[in-house]
C-alpha cells in the first residue's frame, strides 16, 4: 500500500460553511476573526488550504503566513513577513506597491530579507506604525474583493504578532477583511499568552472559536481511499483508527510507512520518534508512571497504577498531574482512570521498552489484576481477556491460555467478534506451548477451531473460517461421531457458500446429509436438512426445496429445537412464494424472524430479513421489500457486521427492489458502501446489480468492468439466479449497443443453465430479451429488403421454445413478462399493432415498474408511427421519454428520440421540462446527484447553499464532495470546478433541450 500524489480534502463540511459564511460578511464591510483549534496534525492547515482555494475562486485576495518555533520574541511578525513576502512573489513588488501605495511602503522593511530592519517591538511608535500600516494596506487589497489572511500555528507566536492579532481584532470597523488563526491546543502550557488573548477577545465578542475533531470512521475510510487508491476494507479501516484515532496527518503517516497492512506492523520511524519526544520530556517517575499505563494498555485505572508502580500515593498524584499537564494521559473522572491522548504515544512508549523491562511490567500487571480483577478500568466481561493479553506478553502460557478461551467466549457473547477471533488465535498458538493444553483450556482443540471459525466469519474473514471448520473436521475422532461432523459440515458448507463457492457447499451439504441418514432425529439433523432445502433452493429446485424445508420444520419442532425451526421456515417462506403462494411465504418468514429474535439467532435474523425482503419483491411489493431490508441492514450495523456476506446481501436485496421502482440513485448509493468493503467474490449480486443499472444508463466501460470482474470471481456459480441475471445483462448490453448475435447468444448461455429449473421468473426475462433480439434483427433485415448472405446467419428462432412453455402465473411478474414476450413475437412477424404494446406498458406501471414500461410505451410509438398514428405516438414517446429522461436512461431517450425526428413527433409537453441528453458519457462515473453537487461546486457555492438548493442534509453533501474528489482524482473544490469544464460537466440541463 501507497499513499497517492494528492489525496482529496474529506470531510469538513461544517466547519467550511462556517469560514464560507464568515469570508461573506467579511464582503459586505463586516470584518470578522476566526480562531481554528485542534490537536497537531487534525487537519488545520488542510482545512485552511482548501477554505484559501475557494476564496481565491470566488475572488478574494488571499495572505497567508505562519509562526516558526524558534522560541517566543526571536523572530518578530513571523506569520506577518511570511505572508508578506508570498503577496509579493504572487503579485510583484511593484504591482503590490502601486496596489498598496503608502501602507506597503511603510512595511517595505518587512518584505527585505534582511531581518535586522524589523522596527524593535520595544518601540511603541514603530509597532503603532506597524499596525497601522498594516490595517491600512488590508484597507488597499480590499477594494476590489475581500481580503483573506491565514496566520498559522499562533503557539510559536511571538508577542508582536499577538499584539497585532489584538489590534486588527479590536480596531477594525469596514474593511472587508477576514482574519483566520490556527494553534494547537496541545502545545498549549497553561500560562502562555496566546490562552489570555484568545479569552479576552472571547469575552469582548471580538471572535469566533472553531475547534476542528478528529475524523470519524467514516470520514477516515473515505481518506484511505483516496490516500491509497484503494478499496479500504473493514479491517484496514479499524486498524487505522484504532491507531490514528481519526488524527489525518497520523493516519497519512500510517498508510505511507505501509503501518497498516499487519496487526503486528511496526510504527513509522517518524511517527514513533515524534510521539517520543513528548514523552521525554517528563521527569522520572511521570516517564514510570506512563512505562505502567503503556503495558497496561490504553486506559488505565488509578487503583492499577497505584498497586503496580513503586511510588507512594503523593509521589504517583504529582506524577500523573505532569502527565495530564504535558497532555500524555488525560484524566477521565467518571471512573477515575487516566487514558492516553493518542494510541499511537502509548505503542511508541510500549515499544521502546527493553525486553526484560517489557516482560516483568506485564508480569506485574497480570499478577495485579489476577489477585484483584477490581483493578480493571473495565466491566468483569473484559478482565479475562487482559489476563490473557499480559500473561501473553510476559511468557506465562498456561494462564495466558487459560485466560484466552474465556475471553473469546465472553466476546462471542456480546458479539464482539473480532475480539473473539483474536482471543481464540491467541489459543490456538498456545495450544502446542502448554503441557496438556485441553486440561488448562477446558476444551478440546477441535471445539476450539469450531469457535474460532465462527468469530472469523463474523469478523467477515470467511476464507479463513472454512480453513479453521476443515482443520476441526481433520482432528482425531470427529469422522467417528456423525452428529458432531455432520455439525461442522453443515458450517463449513455456510461458509463455503459466503464465500462464492456454491458448488462446493451444495456438495458438503449432501455429504453432511449421508453422514446422518442413520442417525436419530435432532437439532443437528435439522439443521442440515434445512441446509440442504436451502440449496436446492438456490439452484432453482424449489419443490425440491419446499418437501426438505417442511421436513426439517418438522424435525425441528419433534425434538424442540426452536432456533432450528425457524431456520428452516428460512427456507421454506421462500419456496412457498416461489412456488406461487406468497401469503403463506410471508407468514412463515414473519414467524422465522420471531424465532430467531427471540433465540437471539443473528444469523437466522439477518437472513430472515434478507428473505422477506426477496420475497415481498417478488410478490410486487417493492417499496415494503426495501424498508424490510433496509431495517435489516440497519440491525446489521447495531451489531458491526454490516461488513459480512449477510450485511452486503441485504444491501444487494434493498437496491435490487430500489431498481425496479426506478430509484436508481439511491441503489447505486447503496451498492457502492457495500462494494467498498467487499472483495468480488463476496460481492456478487451487488456487482451484477450495479452493471445492470450502468447497462441501463449507457455506461458500458464501467459496466464492463463490473461483468469481468463478476465473471472472474464467479465462474465456478451455477446458481441459476446468479448466471440468468449474468446472461440478462450481458444481452441487454449487446441488443443496446445493435450487437443481436452477442445477445442471442448470451440468452441461449443463460437458458441452458435456467431452462431445467423452476426459476420462471428469470426464464421469462431470458426469453423477452432473446425474442427482442430475434425482432431487432428482424425489423434490421426487412428494413434492408433481404435475408441472411451468405456467412451471416440470422440468430435462432426462439419464438417456438417459447411457445411450448407452460408456466403458471405463480409471480405478478410472471404475466407481465409473458405479454411481452408475446409482443416481441407480433414484432418479429411484422405486426404494428400499438395497443398489444399500451397493454405491456400498462401491466408494468401497474407492477410500480417504469423503466420496462417506459421501454413498452416506446415500442407502442414505434407501432403507431408505423400505422401513421402520430397522435398516438406522440403521447406513447412523451411517455417513453419523460421516464427515461428521470432516470438518466440514455440509451432508450437516444431511441425515442431518434423515433421523434423519423416520424417527426412533437415530444414537447406544455409546463414539463425534460432533461436533454449528455451529449457524451463522462469519463469519471459520476451518478446523477453527484454531477447535481459538481453544478454547484463550479457555481461556488457552500455545501450549506447546495444542501438547500438539493433539499439535501450538509453531511450528504459532504459525502458526495469526498467521492467528487476522489472520483475526479483532484485535491481541492476549485480543481474539481476546473475539471469539470474542461470535460463540460457543468452544462446547465435546462440549456438543452
Amino acid at each position: 500500500m501507497s499513499a497517492g500524489t494528492a489525496v482529496p480534502f474529506i470531510g469538513r463540511s461544517a466547519e467550511l460553511a462556517q469560514l464560507d459564511r464568515m469570508l461573506g460578511l467579511a464582503a459586505k464591510g463586516q470584518p470578522r476573526t476566526v480562531f481554528v483549534w485542534g490537536e497537531a496534525g487534525v487537519g488545520k492547515s488542510r482545512l485552511l488550504a482548501e477554505f484559501a482555494d475557494r476564496a481565491r475562486t470566488a475572488g478574494a485576495c488571499v495572505l497567508s503566513g505562519s509562526c516558526v518555533p524558534l522560541g517566543r520574541g526571536e523572530f518578530p511578525y513571523a506569520p506577518l513577513i511570511d505572508a508578506l513576502r508570498r503577496l509579493v512573489r504572487e503579485t510583484g513588488e511593484e504591482a503590490l506597491r502601486e496596489l498598496g501605495g503608502q501602507a506597503f511602503v511603510d512595511l517595505a522593511n518587512l518584505v527585505s530579507d534582511s531581518a535586522a530592519v524589523v522596527p524593535p517591538a520595544s518601540e511603541p511608535t514603530s509597532q503603532q506604525r506597524v499596525f497601522g500600516a498594516v490595517l491600512r494596506l488590508l484597507d488597499r487589497l480590499g477594494a476590489d474583493g475581500p481580503v483573506l489572511v491565514v496566520f498559522e500555528d499562533l503557539q510559536w507566536a511571538d508577542s508582536s504578532t499577538l499584539d497585532l492579532l489584538a489590534y486588527l481584532a479590536t480596531a477594525q470597523s469596514d474593511e472587508r477583511v477576514l482574519l483566520v488563526c490556527t494553534y494547537r491546543s496541545n502545545d498549549l502550557q497553561p500560562r502562555h499568552p496566546l490562552r489570555a488573548l484568545v479569552a479576552e477577545l472571547g469575552l469582548a465578542r471580538k471572535i469566533q472559536r472553531i475547534e476542528l475533531s478528529r475524523f470519524t470512521r467514516t470520514e477516515l475510510r473515505l481518506f484511505l481511499i483516496a490516500a491509497t487508491r484503494t478499496d479500504a476494507g473493514h479491517d484496514l479501516v479499524e486498524r487505522a483508527f484504532e491507531l490514528s484515532d481519526g488524527n489525518a496527518l497520523f493516519a497519512e503517516e500510517l498508510v505511507i510507512a505501509d503501518a497498516l497492512g499487519s496487526p503486528d506492523g511496526t510504527l513509522p520511524r517518524s511517527l514513533r520518534e515524534l510521539m517520543l519526544t513528548r514523552f521525554e520530556m517528563l521527569g522520572d517517575s511521570a516517564c514510570d508512571v506512563v512505562r505502567v499505563a503503556a503495558t497496561a494498555g490504553r486506559r488505565v485505572s488509578h487503583r492499577l497504577l497505584s498497586a503496580v508502580s513503586e511510588l507512594d500515593e503523593r509521589q504517583l498524584t504529582a506524577a500523573l498531574r505532569e502527565c495530564v499537564a504535558h497532555h500524555v494521559l488525560v484524566a477521565d473522572l467518571s471512573d477515575q482512570t487516566y487514558v492516553f491522548r493518542h494510541a499511537l504515544l502509548r505503542e511508541a512508549v510500549h515499544d521502546d521498552l527493553l525486553p526484560g523491562e517489557r516482560v516483568h511490567l506485564h508480569r506485574c500487571v497480570a499478577g495485579a489484576l489476577a489477585a484483584d480483577p477490581g483493578l480493571s478500568y473495565a466491566e468483569d466481561l473484559t478482565v479475562a481477556a487482559e489476563l490473557a493479553y499480559h500473561w501473553y506478553e510476559a511468557g506465562v502460557f498456561a494462564e495466558a491460555l487459560a485466560a484466552a478461551v474465556p475471553a473469546g467466549d465472553t466476546a462471542m457473547r456480546v458479539r464482539a467478534f473480532q475480539e473473539a477471533e483474536q482471543q481464540y488465535q491467541r489459543a490456538l498458538v498456545l495450544w502446542s506451548k502448554v503441557d496438556e493444553p485441553e486440561l488448562v483450556a477446558r476444551v478440546t482443540r477441535e471445539r476450539l477451531l469450531g469457535s474460532a471459525a465462527d468469530a472469523a466469519r463474523w469478523s467477515g474473514r470467511v476464507d479463513l473460517a472454512v480453513e479453521l471448520v476443515r482443520k476441526a473436521l481433520a482432528e482425531p475422532g470427529v469422522a467417528s461421531r456423525p452428529l458432531r461432523a455432520g455439525e461442522l459440515q453443515e458450517r463449513l458448507a455456510n461458509c463455503l457458500w459466503e464465500a462464492g463457492d456454491s458448488r462446493s457447499a451444495q456438495r458438503v451439504y449432501a455429504e453432511a446429509g449421508l453422514l446422518l441418514a442413520n442417525e436419530p432425529p435432532s437439532a443437528v439433523a435439522a439443521r442440515v436438512l434445512a441446509g440442504s432445502a436451502t440449496a436446492d433452493l438456490r439452484t432453482g429446485r424449489y419443490t425440491q426445496a419446499l418437501r426438505l424445508g417442511n421436513e426439517a420444520v418438522e424435525m425441528a419442532r419433534m425434538v424442540g429445537a426452536k432456533p432450528e425451526e425457524g431456520r428452516a421456515l428460512n427456507t421454506v417462506g421462500v419456496a412457498l412464494t416461489l412456488s406461487g403462494h406468497a401469503d403463506d411465504g410471508v407468514r412463515a418468514l414473519q414467524e422465522a424472524m420471531r424465532i430467531a429474535d427471540a433465540a437471539d439467532q443473528l444469523e437466522d435474523l439477518l437472513r430472515a430479513y434478507g428473505n422477506l425482503a426477496l420475497v415481498l419483491e417478488n410478490s410486487g411489493r417493492l417499496t415494503e421489500a426495501v424498508s424490510v431490508a433496509l431495517t435489516g441492514l440497519e440491525r446489521a450495523r447495531g451489531y458491526g457486521v454490516e461488513h459480512t456476506r449477510n450485511g452486503a446481501l441485504l444491501a444487494n436485496n434493498a437496491s435490487a427492489a430500489l431498481v425496479p421502482l426506478g430509484r436508481w440513485d439511491e441503489a447505486a448509493e447503496i451498492i457502492g458502501n457495500v462494494l467498498l468493503d467487499r472483495p468480488s467474490r463476496e460481492s456478487l449480486y451487488p456487482r451484477l446489480t450495479l452493471a445492470e443499472i450502468y447497462v441501463a444508463r449507457g455506461r458500458f466501460d464501467e459496466a464492463d468492468r463490473l461483468l469481468a470482474a463478476v465473471r472472474a470471481a464467479g465462474g465456478s456459480i451455477t446458481e441459476p439466479q446468479f448466471v440468468g441475471s449474468l446472461r440478462c445483462c450481458e444481452a441487454e448490453r449487446a441488443l443496446w449497443l445493435g450487437e443481436h448475435v452477442a445477445a442471442h447468444d448470451a440468452v441461449a448461455a443463460g437458458l441452458r443453465v435456467v431452462r431445467e429449473v423452476e426459476n420462471v421468473v428469470v426464464l421469462l426475462r431470458l426469453y423477452v430479451l432473446g425474442l427482442r433480439a430475434e425482432a431487432d434483427d428482424s425489423v434490421r433485415r426487412r428494413a434492408l429488403r433481404r435475408g441472411a448472405h451468405a456467412g451471416e446467419a440470422a440468430v435462432t428462432s426462439f419464438v417456438d421454445e417459447f411457445g411450448a412453455l407452460a408456466v403458471a402465473d405463480t409471480l405478478p411478474e410472471v404475466a407481465a413478462l409473458r405479454l411481452q414476450c408475446s409482443a416481441e413475437i407480433l414484432r418479429i412477424g411484422g405486426d404494428v399493432d400499438p395497443s398489444r404494446w399500451a397493454e405491456v406498458a400498462q401491466a408494468w406501471e401497474s407492477l410500480d415498474r417504469p423503466y420496462p414500461a417506459a421501454y413498452a410505451h416506446w415500442r407502442e410509438a414505434e407501432c403507431a408511427a408505423a400505422g401513421k398514428d402520430r397522435d398516438r405516438a406522440a403521447l406513447a414517446a412523451r411517455q417513453a421519454r419523460r421516464v427515461a429522461a428521470v432516470l438518466d436512461a440514455r440509451p432508450l431517450r437516444t431511441e425515442v428520440e431518434a423515433l421523434a425526428r423519423h416520424a417527426r413527433l412533437d415530444l414537447d409537453e406544455p409546463g414539463v421540462v425534460v432533461r436533454a441528453p449528455e451529449r457524451a458519457p463522462d469519463p469519471f462515473g459520476l451518478t446523477a446527484r453527484e454531477r447535481e453537487v459538481l453544478r454547484h461546486l463550479g457555481r461556488g457555492h457552500s455545501n450549506r447553499k447546495i444542501a438547500r438548493a438539493l433539499f439535501i442534509t450538509e453531511k450528504t453533501v459532504s459525502v458526495h464532495v469526498s467521492h467528487l474528489l476522489m472520483k475526479l482524482a483532484v485535491p481541492s473544490r476549485g480543481e474539481a470546478a476546473a475539471v469539470a469544464h474542461r470535460f463540460h460537466l457543468l452544462d446547465d440541463d435546462e440549456d438543452r433541450s
